[in-house]
């Protein structure tokens, strides 16, 4: 079984050696990672020793240069300036002084002519064997609460419903053609649409579930529906507690639900299984806060079984951990334990 077939088995109910692994991080943590494991290059590190079988290609920005400032803060494509460590925080809300649709339809939205779709010769070689990864990470959420300001823009949800609406359309709009050039161009070559927004908090929803349901689900049933169209599985990604929503995501489309934060509210594994088990692929789950963090190489190793035995119980999972970002605190020597101890244990209690 070579590493694409493996990627997919999980979505399309096929029999495989092992669970499939995924693997995203900070750029440093992958340096401390390839370091710790005596790699030639990241390539090496994760596909020759720790052997993952996903593979991303997302498009590249070849627009003008954004705006740095003396203080390390940086513009993005939507205009709202960020600062901090890795990601950062927005620092401004160019739309937060807005008053009507019209204002939100004249702004300058990114433009998907400034981004490259294409793929070289020399990708295609590299992601024929492996499960790949196409299309953009679709972040609309953020991106419409940034440009706002999130508590302005919760509270337009209720007193001005039209302008926040119009807001999330234009942010939709961008990824939804960038994802459609992309398919265009090497949708044969896709094998997963996964995109990611943090809905949830530590304990809930950030908005009520009907509010959701209203602003941001038919717009992510149409981004689902597109990659759908193209011959992909799905899988969506949401940090925090959102039990209330999983339903909604399977009833449009999304096959697998990432990360799976499990020392959220009502995100317990079990729980999860029982209820959804038959109808989501899970991908994640393995502890980044408290586990890989701070535990010893042989607690990572404990966990990664438990984790297996529970969200691989209808052999419908992804091995990761319980965030998309591995972030350089975390020590290499839990996350190669970890991958290590998915691949020596293979399919866990389906076996037993």
């Amino acid at each position: 079984m070579n590493n694409k077939e493996r990627g997919l088995a999980p979505f399309k109910r096929l029999g495989m050696d092992r669970f499939p692994m995924w693997y995203g991080a900070d750029p440093e943590f992958t340096r401390n990672l390839v370091n710790f494991l005596g790699a030639t290059d990241e390539d090496n590190a994760l596909y020759d020793i720790l052997d993952m079988d996903y593979m991303t290609i997302r498009p590249v920005y070849s627009g003008e240069p954004l705006k740095k400032y003396p203080d390390g803060s940086v513009d993005t494509i939507w205009g709202v300036r960020r600062n901090g460590y890795y990601y950062g925080m927005s620092v401004s809300h160019p739309m937060a002084s807005f008053e009507t649709v019209e204002q939100v339809t004249g702004y300058k939205f990114p433009d998907p002519n400034d981004f490259n779709v294409d793929i070289s010769n020399e990708q295609k070689n590299k992601v024929q064997n492996h499960c790949l990864i196409g299309g953009t990470w679709a972040p609309f959420f953020h991106d419409s609460v940034e440009l706002r300001g999130m508590e302005r823009f919760f509270i337009d949800m209720y007193e001005n419903p039209s302008l926040a609406n119009a807001i999330v359309e234009k942010c939709f709009e961008f990824y939804h053609e960038l994802d459609r050039r992309t398919f265009e161009n090497y949708g044969d070559l896709i094998d997963m649409y996964f995109i990611g927004n943090d809905f949830g908090s530590q304990r809930q929803l950030l908005m009520p579930p009907e509010l959701w349901r209203k602003f941001y689900k038919p717009y992510l049933k149409k981004l689902i529906g597109q990659a759908r169209s193209y011959g992909c599985v799905t899988a969506v990604h949401s940090c925090g507690s959102i039990r209330s929503i999983i339903p909604d995501l399977l009833d449009i489309g999304v096959d697998a639900i990432n990360p799976i934060q499990v020392n959220a509210e009502q995100m317990d594994p079990e729980a999860l299984v029982n209820e959804f088990g038959s109808d989501a692929v899970f991908f994640g789950g393995i502890d980044e806060n408290n586990i890989l963090m701070n535990a010893t190489p042989e607690k990572v190793r404990d966990e990664t079984r438990r984790i297996i035995d529970i969200l691989g119980k209808h052999g419908r999972y992804i091995v990761a951990p319980s965030h998309d970002y591995l972030i350089p605190e975390i020590p290499a020597v839990n996350v190669a334990a970890m991958y290590d101890e998915a691949r020596k244990y293979g399919l866990g209690a389906l076996f037993s």
